[in-house]
C-alpha cells in the first residue's frame, strides 16, 4: 500500500508513467490486449488519472519470450523511467521482469502469471500479483 501511496505524494503536475509489458503478438496476444484494455478503461473511468495524476503509457510487446524479458523490463524501468510496470502473462517473462522490478524498486503489478517464485523467492514489497498461483 505504501508503494501505491507514493504515486499520490509526487507533484500532481507530474504524469504517472505506466509501462505495459505484455504480449501483443503470438499465442497470448488476446490476453495482453484484454489486460491493456481493462487497465486503460479503469484509468478512463477515473478521469484519465491515477492517484490524481495524468497517465502516460509506454508499451512493449514482450512476445511471451523469456529471452527478451530482462532487456524489455530494463528498457521500461531504466530508459523510460516508468513509475509502474504492468505485466505479464507468461511465467518465464514474469520471473525476469520481477527481478528487474525488485532490484530497481519499481512498483509492479503482475496480472496473469502464476510462477510460485513471484510471491516466494522473488517476493518484494513493490511487486504485486493479482492472478492465480501455479501451486
Amino acid at each position: 500500500m505504501t508503494a501505491l501511496m507514493s504515486l499520490s505524494s509526487a507533484n500532481a503536475e507530474d504524469k504517472v508513467k505506466v509501462g505495459l509489458m505484455l504480449p501483443y503478438t503470438g499465442t497470448y496476444a488476446a490476453l495482453g490486449t484484454a489486460i491493456t484494455n481493462g487497465f486503460r478503461q479503469y484509468v478512463n473511468e477515473h478521469g484519465g488519472k491515477l492517484a490524481g495524476r495524468e497517465v502516460t503509457y509506454f508499451v512493449v510487446d514482450d512476445e511471451s519470450d523469456p529471452a527478451k524479458a530482462t532487456e524489455n523490463a530494463n528498457r521500461l524501468v531504466k530508459r523510460d523511467e516508468v513509475d509502474v510496470l504492468v505485466g505479464t502473462v507468461h511465467s518465464g517473462v514474469a520471473l525476469a521482469m520481477a527481478k528487474v522490478a525488485r532490484d530497481n524498486k519499481t512498483l509492479t503489478i503482475i496480472p496473469n502469471a502464476g510462477a510460485d517464485e513471484l510471491t516466494g523467492q522473488l517476493c518484494a514489497p513493490n511487486v504485486f500479483r493479482t492472478s492465480f498461483s501455479n501451486s
